[in-house]
């Protein structure tokens, strides 16, 4: 009797696994980690994997491996040959890495910057900006990119800063803006080459006439909240209906504003609330007792539970799919730069896997810039990243991926609530 040894992804190989998910299929990555591991490791560098040996790797499907194979063969990240074996017959198929970890995950950041640059121009069409961009092309003026962010800096924003864009050939600065809008209204003014932006505010900027394309989701879900504290409220907030009848603090002209709007227009309540505007001052409005609930972001809710209050917060992607935060750049920036959009993206898969695996050296990368302490950072990073970058798109398609149907919906659904034109 023969007895055979396969070896299998373990815990020290999760690094590998989230860094090729970020430009793959998770399944893919999970295969290509397996496959790029047997070729790092002293007993089976050089040995070929079965397809046995893969599933069992990898812990997957025969029909699920088989197609996996395929696609990555396809992209020419692994190397279709053949096992050695003593049966008759023709020997059986087998695969092995192209490459070692550090030039196979290059190439993945590559495909799947310039994947993502395609989705854009795709997105553009939709929108009605049909934009010509060469995702492989080079650029004369490839080598910095100014950023506006949606907010001073802080711990969402930690895997930009944890992001190395140098050893990609681009210099990246990052600009904080005071809200989605300055962003994007930064972009739009030339101020900076990408803006990271709310996807209603950027779709109200493009229904203004501004040539706007989104490039990528940040996060793949919308971060708006209704929330409010038991005493404001007189008990707990269970859902949308509660707020039937009640004062809701809400700013115009906001993304909160936007996204609270179209939350209550979709639960069929908006007729039946009392609006008290806003300018950015909403928690007051709660807490002054002037509203029973406000607009915000989620870590409204968390700041007010670490000051003693009891907190009940609705999410708006929790009812209706919102993207989240999205770069969005010039629809000229996207015909003629698309080496640096191209670096940007790879640079910014970096620190999106550093994030994902180490939170807390992330956070260390913002040096000081966020308003609160580090702890409370790394605490608001761990909850986005565990309630807002995950979905369907991304195990599928990798970091930042979006449709062009989700945002068709969601325009379609901000002009039915009359705040597309505000």
């Amino acid at each position: 009797m023969q007895v055979r040894e396969f070896p299998v992804l373990g815990d020290e190989d999760e690094r590998t696994v989230e860094a090729f998910a970020t430009g793959l299929d998770r399944e893919a990555a999970r295969v290509l980690a397996y496959l790029v591991g047997r070729e790092d490791s002293d007993r089976f560098a050089g040995d070929v994997a079965s397809r046995l040996a893969v599933r069992v790797g990898v812990d997957l499907g025969r029909g699920r491996v088989s197609d996996v194979l395929s696609t990555l063969t396809d992209l020419g990240l692994v190397v279709e040959t053949t096992v050695d074996s003593e049966a008759p017959g023709r020997p059986p198929k087998g695969w092995r890495a192209d490459a070692d970890r550090d030039r196979t995950l290059a190439r993945v950041r590559r495909f799947h910057a310039e994947a993502l640059l395609e989705r854009a121009a795709t997105v553009a069409a939709t929108l009605g900006d049909d934009v010509d961009v060469d995702p492989s092309g080079s650029t004369v003026d490839a080598d910095s990119l100014e950023v506006g962010l949606n907010w001073n800096p802080n711990g969402l924003h930690a895997p930009l800063f944890a992001s190395t864009y140098a050893d990609h050939g681009v210099d990246v600065t990052f600009t904080g803006c005071r809200g989605s809008r300055a962003a994007l209204s930064a972009v739009t003014d030339g101020d900076v080459d990408v803006g990271l932006t709310g996807a209603a505010t950027l779709l109200r900027g493009h229904a203004a006439g501004h040539d706007l394309v989104p490039l990528s989701l940040y996060y793949q879900r919308a971060m708006v909240v209704l929330y409010t504290t038991r005493s404001a409220f007189g008990g707990p907030l269970r859902s949308v209906e509660d707020v039937r009848g009640r004062r809701v603090a809400m700013p115009q002209g906001s993304e909160t504003g936007a996204l609270g709007r179209l939350f209550l227009s979709q639960a069929g309540v908006v007729d039946d609330v009392t609006v008290v505007p806003a300018k950015g001052e909403e928690r007051t409005a709660l807490l002054d007792g002037d509203a029973d609930v406000a607009t915000g972001v989620f870590t409204d809710p968390l700041e007010l539970e670490s000051e003693g209050h009891d907190v009940d917060s609705v999410l708006v992607a929790d009812h209706f799919p919102v993207p989240g935060p999205a770069f969005v750049v010039r629809r000229e920036t996207l015909r003629d730069r698309p080496a640096a959009l191209r670096s940007f993206l790879q640079g910014t898969m970096g620190g999106w896997t550093d994030a994902t695996v180490d939170p807390e050296s992330a956070v260390e990368c913002l040096d000081g810039r966020g308003d609160d302490a580090p702890a409370a950072e790394q605490y608001k990073l761990e909850q986005a990243l565990d309630r807002f970058a995950g979905g369907d798109a991304v195990e599928k398609h990798g970091w930042g991926w979006h449709s062009p149907e989700t945002w068709q919906r969601l325009r379609i659904a901000l002009g039915q609530a009359d705040v597309l034109d505000q």
